[in-house]
């Protein structure tokens, strides 16, 4: 009798946290040569896919029980959708329009690198790490 007590309330708990809903925002494009679909919304987290650049991403937005719906995670994460994978994408990494890339412009010279998936990987992880900011010098 216990272990179908246990049993019940563990299934139900699941079920209660299982619930989320998830809606479409809007469709924005990866604007850097490489990066990563995270796991989770931080830097370090793991790595789902890598992504090009001006790979359509839908971003979506998240409501689970009790709670409102929201887009943002962590103050700079996108909850989105890149083929088969859903994960989280740093926001200043994405664009409303597709944008003009470098592969795309020269794929002559990009051809000639011969990478393979494990370059890309690493020079996505090199994205994640950077960051964009503006000095003020006086």
């Amino acid at each position: 009798m216990s272990r179908c007590l246990i049993l019940f309330l563990l299934f139900s708990s699941f079920s209660v946290q299982g619930k989320m809903v998830k809606k479409i925002e809007k469709v924005m494009y990866y604007k850097y040569m490489f990066g990563h679909l995270h796991q989770n919304p931080s830097k370090y987290s793991t790595s789902l896919t890598t992504i090009g650049c001006a790979h359509p991403l839908r971003v979506y937005s998240v409501k689970t029980s009790g709670s409102k719906p929201r887009m943002v995670f962590n103050k700079e994460w996108y909850f989105v959708k890149a083929g088969p994978y859903e994960g989280y994408i740093r926001s200043q990494q994405l664009s409303r329009r597709k944008p003009k890339c470098f592969q795309d412009k020269y794929p002559k010279f990009v051809d000639q690198f011969d990478m393979e998936i494990s370059d890309m990987y690493n020079w996505g992880r090199l994205y994640d790490l950077y960051l964009f900011k503006r000095t003020r010098v006086r």
